[in-house]
């Protein structure tokens, strides 16, 4: 028995940055339920994320004000390019519906 094509691949571990640890965070925060974002300013939790990455200093792990700013901001540009989108279809569709 095969477990390939079960699981998802995952990539390979990128290097450690604030935006990636800032993204995995919003990430597991939207993914997960709203306690998430509790779960994100927990000593405990930010402790384990410290452990990953002994070197990392405070100002390396997002807040939870950074990372509610960041999901937000992500939000009004899916938002935005929805509505781009949504305007280019109905444009397309109004020309196609034009009697000639």
């Amino acid at each position: 028995m095969s477990l390939k094509g079960l699981f998802p691949a995952v990539s390979a571990p990128q290097a450690f940055s604030r935006d990636n640890v800032l993204k995995s965070m919003a990430e597991f925060v939207v993914c997960n339920d709203q306690q998430s974002l509790a779960i994100a300013s927990k000593p405990t939790f930010r402790n384990c994320l410290a452990a990953m990455r002994p070197a990392s200093t405070k100002a390396d792990l997002p807040s939870t004000h950074d990372i509610s700013t960041y999901v937000h901001n992500k939000f009004i540009l899916f938002i935005k390019k929805l509505k781009d989108e949504l305007q280019v279809m109905s444009f397309n569709a109004v020309f196609i519906f034009l009697p000639f």
